[in-house]
């Protein structure tokens, strides 16, 4: 049988940087020597140059290949410096390189099989440092194999740019080209020179930055560490992946480079808003919390914030109903909610089950108004929708939501109490959004038990899309939007609210209500398991958002971070996401299956597939599948027939003509119909 070679490149093939640049690492080196005193000047003219050292000694060089060395004869040369200092930079230098070094997970488990194969390894590479020092690199990321050889330029003063590695390699391991197979991530200098040579070759492009990583390290308004570093976390927590299957791969690595960095984001803010105002503790509310909390712990352990983080099991109509003493406006604003939106699913058994009665408990009264028991699971129509307000203000039916109420009520408080609601603590809590009526609804609880701090509740929220009126001293404070004080691109973004809450997706069903069992308080859930979300990929999504926030705090200080950059960094990231899905994005998280009630009784695609009846709606009377559809996922998604005839801009023309021809003529012949006799 045939000796055959595996050959690797170095450098992004087999090992890759935290920075997103290989030239970012030169103003880290910049701001240690400024450290250490042998430089004066910033970081950035460091950087530069270094850069143009390299340059000038490639250009004027007996060949083009250089070592180190004479990279620092020319910065000796403009900076006067002596031996001694010449040796600290250029050993600063392979020190910090060596420490921001990380290997390349696939590459490094492909080699070890090899290896155990008893298989011929080589690594070769284009790069002024010495091979001595790349091979310690392999070794320091255990990438090397014993009794391999490595080709290095800087040494050999040949490269593969030029073919004459390639050739050289060939005679040194005694094999011809087609017994020689390359992998590399350079297209030029890997692939199309040694593919012209009659190598095989494999084309490497896993460590390359993908777009939204490529746009976070080239947003210059941030600091260049920050941006370096933020997008390097990304592609090192995406290179992480283990996932075999498309679906969850793609679930892995969109995570890793926009989601994660949008809820890692969120959460400093919440730690750093906290912190400010002297709150010793942040309840993570379920079920957004869930994933929130995870990513609270890891920047807690690493960044040093004292603050306790907790999840504390809740939901809307966990908190909501306990909290009832009357029916008035506050109440039916919640218990009515969507009763005026016909694009959702509504009945008179989901919304008994929005303030836990059946609606078995007021049969006499539904009779009354025409509903007999063979109506009580359809959809209301918007006449049967328009009497909800008057049979939920039957004394007969408010005298039951309110003793139902009560009922719940000391559990509730029980299990406040028992999670350290109460013990003089200062806290906050942290939920997704969208209005404070949760917040509002915990307060009114925490008041009735006598327990309400004196100075209110912080509520953290990634978003407020409106605001109730704050019960006493609360406050409400948003990181991503708030619409009092309303910016044009986030509010867009935050239409899709429902794609963040995938974001923050829990692997359990929702809380219901609280009991007491076995001297304890313990949450009722909706199901003990989200199955619809775990065999999605929640899991996946999960795991590579603690992966990302790890990442992220090992290599980046806290000293490094402002809550802008982070801001910007998730409008770029959402963006992104939202408006521009690729065709793998809007197949795998646009199938998501959503709740579309508090009460779970109907659900829908985030991003349904439209057929032709759904795009003729969409136009004529500007009607959705459902009213939070990503419709910009359901475009990429759609049959490349309708997608041409009906995409994004195609459907806005179409909805602008509608609006300027179509509705005023409506208008006036409703006013003439409407005119009276």
């Amino acid at each position: 049988m045939k000796k055959i070679v595996y050959s690797f490149d170095v450098f992004d093939t087999s090992i890759t940087r935290i920075w997103a640049k290989p030239t970012d690492l030169f103003w880290e080196l910049g701001d240690q020597l400024r450290k250490d005193n042998l430089i004066q000047m910033a970081p950035e003219s460091w950087s530069h140059l270094r850069m143009e050292a390299e340059r000038i000694a490639r250009e004027t060089g007996p060949v083009y290949e250089i070592g180190l060395e004479e990279i620092y004869e020319q910065i000796a040369s403009s900076l006067n410096w002596s031996t001694d200092e010449v040796e600290r930079a250029k050993q600063k230098e392979i020190e910090i390189e060596l420490s921001s070094l990380r290997p390349v997970p696939a590459t490094q488990k492909r080699i070890q099989s090899l290896y155990q194969a008893n298989e011929r390894v080589i690594y070769i590479s284009d790069m002024y440092l010495s091979e001595e020092v790349i091979r310690n690199f392999l070794k320091e990321n255990k990438v090397w194999t014993p009794g391999s050889t490595l080709y290095v330029s800087s040494e050999t003063r040949i490269n593969k740019g030029s073919g004459e590695l390639f050739k050289y390699c060939l005679i040194q391991e005694g094999v011809k080209r087609e017994q020689f197979k390359h992998v590399g991530d350079n297209r030029q200098a890997d692939i199309k020179v040694p593919k012209k040579l009659g190598i095989p070759v494999e084309y490497f492009t896993q460590a390359h930055l993908n777009r939204y990583e490529q746009k976070i390290a080239e947003t210059t308004q941030f600091s260049l560490k920050f941006r370096s570093l933020l997008a390097g976390a990304s592609r090192l927590t995406r290179l992480q992946s283990q996932e075999t299957n498309n679906h969850q791969k793609v679930i892995w690595e969109t995570t890793a480079s926009a989601v994660a960095p949008i809820l890692f984001g969120f959460v400093y803010w919440c730690l750093v808003e906290a912190q400010q105002r002297g709150l010793q503790r942040l309840y993570f509310v379920a079920r957004d919390g869930q994933i929130l909390h995870k990513i609270a712990q890891v920047i807690c352990q690493n960044w040093g914030f004292a603050i306790d983080c907790r999840y504390l099991y809740g939901s809307r109509q966990a908190w909501h109903m306990p909290a009832i003493q009357k029916i008035g406006e506050d109440e039916l604003d919640w218990i009515l909610v969507a009763t005026g939106s016909l694009d959702r699913f509504l009945s008179i058994r989901s919304l008994c089950d929005r303030v836990n009665i059946s609606p078995d408990q007021i049969k006499d009264v539904l009779n009354r108004y025409g509903f007999s028991t063979e109506k009580w699971d359809l959809n209301l129509q918007q006449h049967e929708r328009d009497l909800m307000q008057n049979i939920f203000t039957e004394k007969e039916v408010t005298d039951l939501i309110i003793a139902t109420a009560a009922s719940y009520r000391d559990q509730a408080i029980g299990y406040f109490r028992q999670e350290g609601i109460g013990d003089g603590v200062p806290f906050g809590f942290v939920d997704i959004g969208w209005s404070g009526r949760t917040q509002r609804s915990l307060s009114k609880l925490l008041n009735i038990a006598g327990i309400y701090p004196e100075s209110g509740i912080y509520g953290f929220y990634f978003a407020l899309q409106e605001r109730v009126k704050p019960f006493k001293e609360d406050q409400s404070l948003a990181y991503f939007y708030d619409v009092d004080q309303p910016s044009g691109d986030r509010y867009f973004l935050c239409k899709y609210r429902c794609l963040f809450e995938l974001f923050m997706s829990a692997d359990h069903g929702s809380t219901t209500r609280y009991e007491r069992r076995d001297n304890q308080y313990v949450p009722i859930l909706r199901q003990p398991k989200n199955e619809e979300a775990i065999n999605w990929g929640l899991y996946v999504l999960q795991n590579a958002t603690v992966e990302f926030a790890k990442q992220l705090t090992t290599n980046l200080d806290v000293q490094e971070c402002t809550i802008n950059l982070f801001y910007e960094a998730t409008e770029i990231l959402s963006r992104e996401f939202v408006l521009e899905p690729s065709y793998q994005e809007a197949e795998v998280f646009g199938s998501f299956v959503m709740a579309g009630d508090i009460t779970e009784n109907s659900f829908y695609e985030l991003a349904p597939i439209y057929n032709l009846v759904d795009w003729c709606k969409l136009l004529l009377f500007s009607k959705h599948r459902h009213p939070d559809v990503w419709f910009t996922a359901s475009v990429v998604r759609a049959n490349p027939i309708m997608k041409t005839l009906f995409g994004v801009k195609t459907v806005n023309k179409i909805r602008q003509i509608r609006r300027k021809f179509i509705k005023p003529k409506l208008a006036n012949s409703t006013q003439q119909i409407s005119q009276p006799t």
